[in-house]
């Protein structure tokens, strides 16, 4: 994590507004690293809004191929996360153009510009959504059929940067999440939905109870990233699953809230139409993560979601 003569490395982030890359952000600027992040004028800065004064901000479209590249050789980074996306939220996906320009041509256009500089690491944020429907745990070596825009618009992103760091031996690595949750999580997203509603009394409007997925605490997925950057040079092109390897029922989720909340609603299933891209395996293998990077998650999906309550309760005046 150190760059050369001892100091911290210059490290860049895009997607820092979001969820995950707001909490990355946060870290490493309360660690001492020197942050420069890439947002779009239009970018929602409430997230890190506290913290801009310690960050070196760049308004930069990634679209543009001409902006990045001059960006990039501005700021010089050694470690670069790429965690901008147009994803799904509350079920609603990007429109086509959005999808296909922000996850697939920003990714690109940010890959190049970076290639012009000398760089540590490069992180790549994928999706598993990637997969599409699996009847087991989703393994790095599965044949990917993703069944959203989404999904195949975050695969074409990790297989060019797979290709980029495989031929061209750059220092790129994929980071496929799965389900992550905790503070500073969209209020659309079902864990933030539920805890919000239950801390505030209100019913909850749900779909399937037995839906699944695997969820992942974010204080677990950052250190993902921080292990990346120790292992970049030898990890040139893969890959890796960031899970918990639990999948675990909506109606499961909801009752282990309900306890940390203290919530006696009952959840009103089916008032929300179920998702037909859903599957009945949604499970992250994450022993590629665990022999290559050491990566393993650390807390348990309860003590995730006592986490993230408290969190929601101290700073509940953000939503």
């Amino acid at each position: 994590m150190w760059g050369a003569k001892g100091r911290m490395s210059i490290i860049l982030i895009s997607g820092a507004t979001g969820f995950v890359g707001a909490n990355l952000t946060r870290y490493l600027v309360k660690e001492g690293f020197e942050v420069h992040i890439f947002v779009r004028k239009s970018s929602n800065l409430w997230r890190i809004e506290d913290i801009l004064s310690q960050v070196k901000v760049h308004t930069v479209d990634l679209t543009d191929k001409r902006m990045v590249s001059s960006a990039v050789e501005e700021v010089k980074p050694e470690v670069i996360f790429h965690l901008a996306t147009a994803g799904i939220y509350g079920g609603v996906h990007p429109d086509e153009r959005s999808a296909i320009e922000t996850n697939f041509i920003g990714t690109i256009n940010l890959i190049n510009g970076c290639n012009k500089i000398g760089y540590k690491c490069f992180v790549n944020t994928g999706s598993s959504s990637e997969y599409g429907r699996k009847e087991k745990p989703m393994n790095e070596t599965d044949i990917c059929e993703p069944n959203t825009l989404y999904g195949i618009t975050k695969l074409a992103s990790s297989l060019y940067a797979k290709n980029e760091g495989m031929k061209n031996g750059k220092p790129i690595l994929t980071l496929r999440l799965f389900s992550p949750f905790g503070p500073y999580d969209d209020s659309r997203r079902l864990i933030s939905y539920a805890i919000l509603n239950s801390l505030r009394n209100k019913n909850l409007e749900l779909s399937n109870p037995n839906s699944v997925r695997d969820y992942i605490f974010v204080e677990d997925v950052i250190t993902a990233y921080l292990k990346c950057m120790e292992k970049a040079e030898d990890c040139k092109g893969e890959i890796f699953n960031i899970g918990s390897g639990i999948q675990r029922k909506v109606s499961e989720v909801i009752n282990v809230i309900q306890e940390k909340t203290g919530s006696k609603l009952e959840p009103m299933w089916g008032k929300i139409a179920g998702r037909d891209y859903d599957p009945e395996v949604w499970q992250a293998d994450i022993t590629k993560a665990r022999k290559y990077l050491n990566w393993y998650p650390k807390y348990t999906f309860t003590e995730g979601i006592e986490r993230t309550v408290k969190w929601f309760k101290e700073n509940i005046s953000y939503y």
